[in-house]
């Protein structure tokens, strides 16, 4: 926001809106080639609804001086967060709620090819606590081959 000088109210609302709140919808509702858009089309519209409220409203507690301060990428960071937050509200189910927290990690029905076991399909997930007190993700795959189930876990990140 430094490089340009807004005063009016509005002015700034529009220019946010359209340099941070509808490309961030755009891409994180859209598939792209390394990441799947990890929201149900079910809760876009109220999550839409939701992240430009509380959006809007983290803008409107700001002093003109830390606005014209603000960085883009913390435009873009805050935006994310809420929308990411807001999300994680307005789903019930645990794997949804899984994809929402880990975006990038593989879902049920996808496919993997194991070094040992082949290719299968995974067929549940979870999320567990180790006896270390570490976060794992662990995977349950239906193997096409011999139409046996075997499991998986690896340390999430924090």
């Amino acid at each position: 926001m430094s490089q340009s000088e807004l005063k009016d109210p509005v002015q700034i609302r529009s220019v946010i809106s359209s340099k941070f709140i509808e490309p961030g919808f755009e891409y994180w509702f859209t598939n792209h080639e390394h990441i799947r858009s990890p929201f149900p089309s079910a809760i876009r519209n109220a999550l839409k609804e939701r992240t430009s409220i509380i959006f809007f409203e983290w803008i409107d507690g700001m002093k003109e001086t830390e606005l014209k301060a603000m960085k883009e990428d913390e435009f873009a960071e805050m935006f994310e967060t809420i929308l990411f937050n807001e999300a994680i509200k307005l789903v019930e189910d645990e794997d949804q709620q899984l994809t929402i927290s880990y975006p990038f990690l593989p879902r049920l029905g996808d496919q993997v090819n194991h070094s040992l076991h082949g290719k299968g399909n995974i067929c549940s997930r979870k999320e567990v606590v180790s006896k270390e007190n570490k976060k794992l993700f662990e995977l349950s795959v239906l193997s096409q081959e011999t139409g046996q189930t075997w499991a998986t876990q690896f340390e999430l990140p924090d």
